[in-house]
C-alpha cells in the first residue's frame, strides 16, 4: 500500500504542476482569460473519468496494479505529446470569429491532447479510491500532500527549463508513478531509470523547448518566426522576450500581452534634459512619463517607481535631479536585464548609486518602510499572468484599489505627488476619492488633476492623473499644461470644477448607487474586497461618448474594441463559454450515469444525498481556496508567494486532516460531525479576526508574513480534509461505480465552484463569497446527516 500511496502522490503532484504550467503557456500563446477558459474546460475531464468508471467499473478480476501502471505510463506519454500538439496546431483565437468551423476543428484536436493527461489522472484516482475505499483517509492524504508539493515545484523549475521542460518533468514523474503501481520489480526498475532519463532531457538542452505563439501580440510572433529574439526567459511571473527594434529594445511580457522598452542612452543627463527642452530625440514615450519629475526638478526629490519595467521612469527621475529612486518591479528578470545584459545600453540607470532597483510588489514594499516620497509613480502597471492575478478568470488589480491609494497617499511628503497613468480616469477618480475620504480628508477636488488626449478617433488608454498632497496652484497647473501638446486637455481641473465632465460626488468618496447605476460601465470605486478595476462591462451594446452620463470617448472606445464582430465581448466571453460548458457537463455527469450505469439505475438508500454531498464538497473546497488566495494577498503581498503559500497550506493541511480523521476515528458511526463543526468555527473565526491579525504582521519580513498566513489557514484546511474521506467511507458498500460517480460530481463542482467564486467576488466581494463557501459546507452537513441516516 505504501507504493500505491507513493504513486498517487506523484500523479497528484504532476497533475497540479501540469495544470499550472499550461495556464502559463496559454497566458503566452493566447491571453490570460483564454488560459482560464481552456484549462477549465480541460479540468472537466478530470471529473469525467469518474463518469467513465461509473459506466465501466473495475471488475473484481482486474489486476489493479497492472491497470494503474498502464494508466500512469499513458499519462506520461500524453504529457509529452502536449508540446508537439500545440505547436503543430497553432490556433489564432481570432479565427474563432472569422472561420468558426475550421477553428473548432483545430480546437477539438488540440483539446483532445490537453485533456488526456487529466482524464488519465482522474482514472487513477477513481480506481484507487474505489478499490481501496476502506483506506481512503490515508490515500486522500497522499493525494493532497502530492498536490501541495506540485504547486511548489513550478517555482524553482520553470526558469531553468521552461514549460516545455516541465512537460518532460511531468512525464518523468508519471513514469515513477507507473513503477510504483507495478507489482513487477523488473518493470518498476526500468520505469524509474527511464523516468530519470526523461526528466534530465530539458536540463541537458541549452535552450528551452519552446511553444509557438498562436496569436500575434505586439509583433512577438513575427519576431520569433524571423529569429529576432535576443533574449528569452521564463520568469515565474511572466515570460520575457527581448526583441531588437533597431532604435530600441522591445521587452515583451507573456508573448506581447504587455510591453516595455529599453531606449538607448549614453548616461549624459544634462544633455538629455536639453534634448527634452528642444524636443529632440526619443527618450520617453511622451511627456506624461516625466511631467511629475519636471515639476519637482532640482529639489533633491525622493522618488518611488512602482513597476520599473524598462527604466523610463527611473531615467526621468534622474534627469530632473532626484536624490534617490526606489524602483520596484514584480518581474525580477527585467531588473536583472537592466543591471547586467543591457546596463551599458540603458546608460547604467539601474546601477546608478542613487537607484535602489529590486524585485518586489509595490504595496508590500510600501508596507515595509516608513519613508515618505516627493513622487510616487505608477505608469501603466498591469499583469498579464494568471498566476500573479490569482484567479485567471478576471484580473485582480491590487494597485488600483482604495486601500492601495491610502497606502500611496500616506507615504507622500507634505507637498508630494502621486502620478498614475492608467485607463478609465473616472473610475480612478472614484477609487482615489474613497481613499481620500477614508483618511479623513476633504476638498479632494482641489488636489487632483487629469490630463487626457482629446482628439477625434483617438483612444487614450493612459490618461495622466496626479494627486498632490497640497492643493494645486494656478502656476503649477499652468506648468503641467506646458509640458503637453494641444491634443492633451485638462479634463479634471482642480481650479475650475465647472469644466470637469465628472460631478462633485465623484470627488467626495460617496458615489451614490443611483449615479453608478446610470453610468453605462462599472464606475464604482475598486477595493481590496472587490479588486476588479478592469471589469467594466455592463452590456454588450456598442457605446458612444456621453459626457452627461460620465462616459468619455476613450472609455467607450476601450469597451467597443473588446467587442469582436460587433457583439462578442472578448473580455468576458470566457465566462460565458465556461458557464455554458458547466451546464452541459452537469447534465452529462448526472444524466449518463443515471441512465446507463449500475450505480445510477439501481435504487439504493442515500443516492441523491451522496451526489449532492460530494458536489457541495467540490464547490465549497475550491471557493475556500480561491478566496483565501485573494484575501491573503494583502498580508503576503507578492502574488506568486501568496498563491503558493495558500494552495500549499490548504492542501497540506487537508492531507493532514484526512490522516488525522483516521487516527481520531472519524467515521459514519462516530465523530462524523467533527469536520463540519471545525470548518464552521475556524472559518468564521478567520473571517472575524483577519483584519486585526493582518495588522500585526503587515510590516514584518516576507517569511514571517508567509508563516503567519500558513498558521491562520492551517486549522481551516485541517477540517476541510476530513469531509471527503468521511463521504467515501459512507458509500463504500454501495453498488459498484458509486464511488466513481461521487468522485465525478466532486470534480465537476470543483470547476463549477471556481467559476462561481469569480462571479460572486466580482459582484459581491471576497467576504461575501467566503460566507457562501461556509454556507455550502453547512448544506453539506445537513445533507450528510440525511445520507448517514439512510445508510448507517
Amino acid at each position: 500500500m505504501l507504493k500505491i500511496g507513493a504513486g498517487l502522490l506523484c500523479i497528484a503532484a504532476t497533475t497540479l504542476m501540469l495544470e499550472l504550467t499550461l495556464v502559463r503557456v496559454f497566458d503566452v500563446i493566447w491571453y490570460s482569460n483564454m488560459a482560464y477558459m481552456i484549462i477549465t474546460l480541460a479540468m472537466f475531464c478530470f471529473g469525467l473519468s469518474g463518469v467513465y468508471c461509473s459506466l465501466r467499473p473495475i471488475k473484481k478480476t482486474t489486476d489493479i496494479n497492472r491497470y494503474l501502471s498502464v494508466l500512469a505510463f499513458l499519462f506520461s506519454v500524453f504529457s509529452l505529446l502536449i508540446l508537439p500538439a500545440l505547436n503543430l496546431l497553432p490556433l489564432d483565437f481570432n479565427l474563432l470569429y472569422s472561420d468558426p468551423l475550421q477553428a473548432s476543428g483545430y480546437f477539438l484536436i488540440m483539446y483532445f491532447f490537453l485533456v488526456m493527461p487529466f482524464f488519465l489522472a482522474g482514472l487513477i484516482f477513481t480506481t484507487v479510491f474505489s478499490a481501496y475505499a476502506g483506506r481512503i483517509q490515508k490515500l486522500y492524504c497522499w493525494d493532497l500532500t502530492g498536490a501541495a508539493i506540485g504547486c511548489l515545484l513550478l517555482i524553482p523549475f520553470l526558469p531553468p527549463i521552461g514549460p516545455g521542460g516541465i512537460l518532460f518533468l511531468s512525464a518523468g514523474l508519471g513514469l515513477v508513478a507507473s513503477g510504483c503501481f507495478s507489482a513487477k520489480k523488473s518493470f518498476s526498475i526500468a520505469a524509474y531509470v527511464l523516468a530519470v532519463v526523461v526528466a534530465l532531457v530539458p536540463f541537458l538542452k541549452s535552450d528551452y523547448f519552446e511553444f509557438k505563439s498562436h496569436v500575434s501580440k505586439r509583433g512577438v510572433k513575427s519576431a520569433m518566426e524571423k529569429n529576432l529574439i535576443e533574449d528569452s526567459h521564463w520568469d515565474p511571473i511572466s515570460k520575457i522576450d527581448v526583441i531588437d527594434f533597431g532604435k530600441m529594445k522591445h521587452v515583451a511580457y507573456d508573448g506581447g500581452s504587455q510591453s516595455t522598452y529599453i531606449i538607448p542612452f549614453d548616461g549624459n543627463f544634462v544633455k538629455l534634459r536639453e534634448d527634452i527642452k528642444k524636443g529632440r530625440g526619443y527618450h520617453f514615450y511622451g511627456s506624461f512619463v516625466y511631467v511629475s519629475h519636471a515639476l519637482k526638478q532640482d529639489t533633491d526629490q525622493d522618488v518611488l517607481v512602482i513597476g520599473a519595467a524598462g527604466g523610463s521612469e527611473i531615467k526621468a527621475a534622474l534627469t530632473f535631479g532626484a536624490s534617490h529612486v526606489d524602483a520596484v518591479e514584480l518581474v525580477g528578470y527585467v531588473v536583472d536585464l537592466g543591471k547586467t545584459k543591457y546596463a551599458k545600453y540603458n546608460g547604467g540607470i539601474f546601477n546608478n548609486p542613487k537607484v535602489n532597483a529590486q524585485k518586489g510588489e509595490g504595496r508590500s514594499f510600501l508596507r515595509s518602510t516608513d519613508k515618505k516620497y516627493d513622487i510616487i509613480q505608477i505608469f501603466s502597471n498591469h499583469t498579464s499572468s494568471s498566476i500573479a492575478a490569482g484567479t485567471g478568470a478576471m484580473a485582480t488589480t491590487y494597485l488600483q484599489t482604495a486601500e492601495a491609494y491610502q497606502e500611496y497617499l500616506t507615504h507622500l511628503k507634505a507637498d508630494g505627488i502621486l502620478h498614475v497613468n492608467h485607463h478609465v480616469y473616472p473610475k480612478m477618480i472614484s477609487t482615489a476619492a474613497l481613499a481620500w475620504k477614508r483618511l479623513g480628508r476633504s476638498d479632494f477636488q482641489k488636489h487632483v488633476l487629469v490630463i487626457e488626449a482629446v482628439k477625434e478617433g483617438f483612444q487614450d488608454n493612459l490618461p495622466t492623473m496626479m494627486i498632490k498632497e497640497s492643493p494645486w496652484t494656478p502656476e503649477e497647473v499652468q506648468q503641467v499644461q506646458s509640458y503637453f501638446s494641444h491634443v492633451f486637455k485638462l479634463v479634471v481641473n482642480p481650479l475650475d470644477p465647472s469644466t470637469n465632465m465628472l460631478s462633485a460626488e465623484f470627488f467626495n468618496g460617496n458615489l451614490t448607487a443611483a449615479t453608478a447605476n446610470n453610468v453605462a460601465y462599472q464606475v464604482e470605486a475598486s477595493t481590496d474586497n472587490r479588486p476588479y478595476f478592469n471589469f467594466l462591462r455592463k452590456s454588450i451594446k456598442k457605446l458612444d461618448a456621453d459626457p452627461d452620463n460620465f462616459m468619455n470617448y476613450s472609455t467607450a472606445a476601450l469597451l467597443n474594441s473588446q467587442l469582436k464582430n460587433g457583439w462578442i465581448p472578448s473580455d468576458v466571453v470566457h465566462l460565458f463559454v465556461t458557464g455554458g460548458a458547466s451546464l452541459f457537463f452537469i447534465l452529462l455527469f448526472i444524466g449518463i450515469p443515471m441512465l446507463f450505469s449500475k450505480a445510477g439505475r439501481e435504487k439504493w438508500n442515500g443516492k441523491i444525498s451522496s451526489l449532492l454531498y460530494f458536489s457541495c464538497l467540490g464547490a465549497g473546497f475550491i471557493i475556500f481556496e480561491l478566496v483565501f488566495i485573494q484575501i491573503f494577498m494583502k498580508l503576503i503581498g507578492y502574488p506568486l508567494y501568496t498563491y503558493s503559500t495558500v494552495v500549499f497550506a490548504v492542501l497540506l493541511a487537508s492531507g493532514v486532516g484526512s490522516l488525522l480523521s483516521g487516527r481520531l476515528g472519524v467515521t459514519p458511526k462516530r465523530l462524523w460531525y467533527m469536520p463540519f463543526i471545525g470548518i464552521f468555527i475556524c472559518s468564521i473565526a478567520l473571517l472575524l479576526v483577519q483584519q486585526q491579525y493582518f495588522e500585526l504582521f503587515l510590516q514584518s519580513p516576507t517569511i514571517v508574513r508567509i508563516l503567519a498566513a500558513f498558521g491562520l489557514i492551517f486549522p481551516v484546511g485541517l477540517f476541510l480534509g476530513m469531509a471527503f474521506p468521511l463521504g467515501i467511507l459512507t458509500i463504500a458498500d454501495k453498488p459498484n461505480g458509486s464511488i466513481a460517480w461521487a468522485w465525478a460530481m466532486n470534480g465537476l463542482f470543483t470547476v463549477v465552484g471556481g467559476l462561481a467564486s469569480v462571479v460572486l467576488s466580482i459582484y459581491y466581494g471576497f467576504n461575501i463569497t467566503l460566507v457562501v463557501a461556509i454556507l455550502i459546507y453547512f448544506l453539506a452537513f445537513i445533507v450528510y446527516a440525511r445520507l448517514r441516516a439512510a445508510v448507517v
